[in-house]
């Protein structure tokens, strides 16, 4: 009965080291510890979320009434003075603005003795004057009507007195002025030719380059003007041209008054004007029309009316006077100021002669003009200086008349 009884007994302790071992060869067979059969299973992690609270914008004040400031009592309106209406001046001549000039040219390597010489205008015209707005602004609003009454203001009796003043006043003021009475330009018929030199520098040098003819007639009513030029010495060799000047015109008290003017440069194109003293424009070669100022001169003309206006009025060739005179460009009209710097002594080969020396500046690329008009009854120049900005000159020196 023990023999039967111990097995039994053993029966338990054989069974739970038969399922140790076991157990023992799962974890082997499985690469896995005891811990992670016995482990719990991980716990899920938890998501959070934030929410950011924004703060609602602080309520607007409610607006407060601010106390009413008391009303003002207007002041009556004080009788202003009316301006007196300024003058409105006549239409100005018309000036240039760009002009594009004939390049001077004055060396032998431009080859043209006669380029600086015809620099005596621009190009371009200038605008026509225009009449003040400023002082028709005046004038209208010296004859505006009223926009209201208060206390102390004009009748409408008293306004309509003064509107008709104010209105009789502008009138007055607008009207031009009648010119001085000018002294007429007597002119005398004659006719001649006289030739010169034209120095390149200085006249002493003897540097002479180009030699010129001019001639004149003028009668009681109509002159003719030519000048001829040639080139000479060195220069002649690289400029065979000539160059070619004509005007012609009506005399009248005021003295010469081209009607065409007609030039021609070497184997340039010609050019051309023509005044329309009916119409009272000037109309160019190339189709170009400007209006014609009263006294317009071209090129050749302008030196002989200085010297009728010299003898004619003297008093205004005082030293340091001004003469101004409007003048024909290559396609505009221009006023142009010569300057009186007094008499001077110009030596020519008839001798020394008494000038009266006047002088247009020179602007930008515009070249500077010296004339000398003889103290005697000579319409013509007895010399000319045609200056550039570089100092290069040509000096036309009379030689015989």
């Amino acid at each position: 009965m023990r023999a039967l009884a111990r097995p039994a007994a053993r029966a338990p302790a054989v069974i739970a080291f038969l399922l140790c071992s076991i157990v023992a060869h799962l974890v082997a067979l499985r690469g896995a510890s005891v811990s992670g059969w016995l482990a719990p299973p991980p716990r899920e992690s938890a998501q959070v979320t934030v929410e950011l609270i924004v703060p609602a914008p602080p309520a607007a004040a409610p607006p407060v009434a601010s106390a009413a400031a008391p009303a003002r009592p207007k002041p009556a309106p004080r009788a202003r003075p009316r301006a007196t209406p300024r003058a409105v001046p006549a239409p100005a001549e018309a000036a240039a603005a760009a002009p594009a000039v004939m390049a001077p040219t004055a060396s032998f390597a431009d080859s043209d003795p006669f380029g600086a010489m015809l620099d005596l205008a621009d190009d371009d015209a200038l605008p026509a004057g225009a009449t003040d707005a400023a002082a028709q602004g005046d004038a209208a609003a010296t004859t505006g009507s009223p926009t209201g009454a208060s206390p102390g203001a004009a009748t409408p009796a008293q306004h309509a007195d003064e509107q008709g003043v104010a209105v009789a006043a502008a009138a007055a003021a607008t009207t031009p002025a009648a010119p001085l009475a000018e002294a007429p330009i007597v002119v005398t018929p004659q006719s001649g030719t006289v030739h010169y030199r034209v120095h390149y520098g200085d006249p002493l040098d003897g540097n002479v380059v180009a030699t010129l003819e001019q001639s004149f007639e003028i009668g009681p009513q109509h002159y003719r003007l030519h000048s001829e030029g040639r080139a000479q010495g060195l220069v002649s060799w690289f400029y065979r041209g000539s160059l070619v000047q004509d005007s012609v015109g009506t005399v009248s008290a005021a003295g010469l008054a081209p009607s065409n003017y007609h030039e021609r440069r070497g184997d340039r194109p010609p050019r051309s004007a023509t005044i329309d003293t009916v119409q009272g424009e000037v109309i160019f070669g190339s189709g170009r029309r400007r209006e014609a100022p009263q006294g317009v001169q071209d090129r050749l003309s302008v030196v002989v009316q200085l010297a009728l206006l010299r003898q004619s009025r003297p008093a205004q060739f005082e030293p340091g006077a001004t003469i101004r005179l409007s003048m024909l460009g290559n396609s505009s009209v221009e006023p142009v100021d010569w300057s009186v710097i007094g008499e001077e002594t110009v030596n020519t080969d008839a001798g020394a002669v008494r000038a009266l020396r006047l002088n247009r500046p020179g602007a930008g690329d515009d070249p500077a003009i010296d004339v000398w008009l003889a103290l005697d009854e000579r319409i013509v120049p007895v010399r000319m200086r045609v200056t550039e900005r570089s100092g290069r000159a040509l000096d036309q020196v009379l030689a015989s008349q």
